[in-house]
């Protein structure tokens, strides 16, 4: 595991994370109609369980690889600036 998923990893129980995953929370829940329904047989999962489910790895999968992105582009942005400012002193 590379350093940055390391990072993202460290941060996952933070109080500005656990806000935001709740928010996804809900729009996955407004998304599936919260049309949760019961199982007949605890074994087997509904559909709204398989879906909610489906889209809980998608959205997982979607932070932790814009985290990663993001995270590369701000270190790519301050190593130019610092380029910069090296070349252009004031």
């Amino acid at each position: 595991m590379g350093r940055i998923e390391e990072i993202y990893r460290n941060i996952q129980e933070t109080d500005d994370v656990i806000r935001k995953r709740r928010e996804v929370e809900l729009l996955i829940e407004e998304l599936l109609g919260g049309k949760r329904q019961e199982n007949t047989k605890d074994e087997d999962m509904t559909d709204y369980e398989k879906n909610r489910d489906r889209f809980y790895e998608v959205a997982v999968a979607a932070e932790k690889n814009g985290f990663i992105l993001g995270f590369q582009y701000a270190v790519q942005l301050m190593k130019e600036c610092l380029e910069e400012s090296l070349q252009n002193p004031r």
